[in-house]
C-alpha cells in the first residue's frame, strides 16, 4: 500500500509514549509533531559544563517481558543495572528506604511508635477508606503515619491528603510483614522493597538514549511545532507554525487539560471537566560539584518541611559518564502549584543551604554549573473528581478517533516502562480502529 493510501496517522508528542506509538505504528509511517527543539519530552537529557543532567531522575525498572526484550534489542549492553540505594533523611538521622521496614537508627521512642502502631493495624477489623489519609494510617498505623508517610505526602503533594484517593498505592507504596517491620526496628535492613528495587541506566550518557532509539525508525518527525488546535470534525491538527496537519487517526500524549482546551467544539461540560483535572508541578534543580562522592545513595527523601525540597538524587551514582572525574551532580525537587511561579534564585539559595544543613554538600564545596527546569505537568493528583470524569474524558476523544497515551495523555501514575507499554495499547487501539474501518468498507 502506498503512503497516499494508508489512513493518516498523527501523533502529537515525541516524549517516551508518543515515541513508542510511533515505533509501533511504523508500518504506517506515522507522522510525529515535538513541540520542542528536540525529542524525549520528560525523559529528556542534556549537557552542560561537561555534565549530563536528565529531567529528573528517570530510571528504568522492567516487569513486563515484553519492554525486557524490546529494550535489549533497540539497545543492546547500553545499560548497567543497580540495586537500589535509597533512604531517608528525618530527625538529623538517615535510614534506609522504604521508611516502614527500616526506623533503626531514629530516636527510640520514634522506633516504639512506628512498630506498636503497625502491630494495631494487625489486630484492626478495618473498612476501606476513600482517601490517601485514612488509607496511611490504616495500612501502617499511626506512628509511621507521623513520622513519615503523611509529613511527607501532604509535603509532596502540598494538599490535604483527605482530598487525596488511594487509587495509586497499590503497586507503589509497599506494606512490609510484620517481620520486616519488627527487622527493620532492630536494625535488620530489609532490602528489596516496593516497585524499583532494581534498575537499569545508561552507561553513557543520559536516559534521552531511550526515546531517540525508538524515534530511529520513524521518518515524519517534526521538531519545534506546538499544537494550536485541533479540529475533530475536519481532522485537522492547526500548528502555530502555520502549517495545517489533517489525520484519519491521531494519538495524543498532550496533558488532557490541554488537549481538551485545544480540541474545537467540545462540549463545554467535558472542557469543565478536563480544566478540573489536577497536577503538581516540579522545580527541578541540577547542579555540577567540584568533589567526588558526596554521597553513594541513588536519591535520598526528605519529608521535613525544614529542608525546602522533598527528594534529591544523583546521577554520577547511575553512570560515571554523566559528571566529569573528580565531580558530583544532583538534582533536586521542589514540589508547587502549578498556577504558582516559584522564586527560583530564592529556592536555589535554600536548597544550597539545606544541602549543608543535612551534610551533603560542605562549606568549601564549590557549585561548577547549575541548570533549572519548571516541570508544570509533573504528577497526576488522584482525586475523586478524576475518579469521576477520566473516563468520559478519553471516551470521548476515543469516539473522535483521538487515542490518548501516556502518563499526561491518560492521566495516570506512569512509570517510564508504563508509558511505553502506554504507546503500545495506543498503535494496538490506533490499528484495531484501521482494520475496523477497512472491514466496513469491505462489507458495505
Amino acid at each position: 500500500m502506498s503512503r497516499s493510501q494508508q489512513p493518516r496517522v498523527v501523533i502529537i508528542g515525541g516524549g517516551l509514549a508518543g515515541l513508542s506509538a510511533g515505533y509501533h505504528l511504523n508500518e504506517y509511517q506515522p507522522t510525529v509533531l515535538e513541540r520542542e527543539s528536540s525529542l524525549g519530552g520528560l525523559c529528556r537529557s542534556f549537557s552542560q559544563d561537561g555534565f549530563t543532567f536528565d529531567c529528573t531522575g528517570h530510571l528504568i525498572h522492567l516487569k513486563n517481558p515484553y519492554t525486557k526484550e524490546l529494550i535489549a534489542n533497540l539497545l543492546p549492553n547500553a545499560f548497567n543495572a543497580h540495586e537500589r540505594l535509597a533512604s531517608i533523611y528525618s530527625k538529623q538521622t538517615t535510614t534506609p528506604y522504604p521508611f516502614q521496614a527500616n526506623t533503626f537508627g531514629l530516636p527510640p521512642q520514634v522506633v516504639k511508635e512506628c512498630l506498636i502502631g503497625f502491630i494495631e493495624t494487625l489486630q484492626a477489623n478495618p473498612g476501606s477508606p476513600d482517601n490517601f489519609h485514612d488509607w496511611t494510617l490504616q495500612t501502617f498505623g499511626a506512628g509511621i503515619a507521623k513520622h513519615f508517610m503523611l509529613p511527607y505526602n501532604e509535603k509532596f503533594w502540598k494538599r490535604d491528603l483527605h482530598d487525596v484517593t488511594c487509587d495509586w498505592v497499590s503497586w507503589s507504596i509497599p506494606k512490609p510483614k510484620l517481620e520486616e517491620v519488627v527487622n527493620g526496628a532492630l536494625g535488620l535492613t530489609n532490602k528489596g522493597m516496593g516497585y524499583n528495587p532494581k534498575f537499569i541506566y545508561p552507561v553513557n550518557g543520559g536516559i534521552q538514549c531511550l526515546p531517540l532509539a525508538l524515534s530511529s525508525p520513524i521518518e515524519n518527525i517534526y521538531l519545534n511545532e506546538a499544537v494550536e488546535s485541533i479540529d475533530a470534525s475536519k481532522k485537522v491538527v492547526h500548528l502555530r507554525s502555520g502549517r495545517d496537519e489533517p489525520y484519519e487517526y491521531l494519538v495524543t500524549t498532550m496533558p488532557l487539560p490541554l488537549t481538551y482546551r485545544m480540541l474545537k467544539d467540545k462540549p463545554d461540560s467535558l472542557l469543565a471537566a478536563a480544566s478540573g483535572l489536577d497536577a503538581i508541578s516540579v522545580l527541578n534543580i541540577n547542579v555540577g560539584v567540584d568533589r567526588p562522592n558526596i554521597s553513594d545513595q541513588h536519591w535520598i527523601y526528605f519529608p521535613e518541611d525544614e529542608f525546602v525540597f522533598s527528594r534529591v538524587g544523583f546521577p554520577m551514582n547511575f553512570s560515571k559518564t554523566v559528571a566529569p572525574a573528580g565531580t558530583s551532580s544532583i538534582y533536586i525537587e521542589i514540589t508547587h502549584h502549578p498556577d504558582r511561579r516559584p522564586d527560583v534564585e530564592e529556592l536555589y539559595e535554600k536548597s544550597l543551604m539545606d544541602l549543608r544543613r543535612c551534610g551533603i554538600l560542605q562549606p568549601s564545596d564549590r557549585i561548577l554549573t547549575r541548570n533549572v527546569i519548571d516541570i508544570k505537568y509533573a504528577y497526576v493528583v488522584f482525586n475523586e473528581h478524576r475518579q469521576r470524569y477520566l473516563p468520559d474524558l478519553v471516551s470521548y476523544l476515543d469516539s473522535n478517533d483521538i487515542v490518548t497515551a501516556g502518563r499526561y495523555g491518560r492521566w495516570d501514575y506512569y512509570s517510564m516502562e508504563d508509558s511505553i507499554l502506554s504507546g503500545k495499547r495506543a498503535a494496538e487501539l490506533v490499528a484495531s480502529k484501521m482494520k475496523a474501518a477497512c472491514a466496513s468498507v469491505s462489507f458495505t
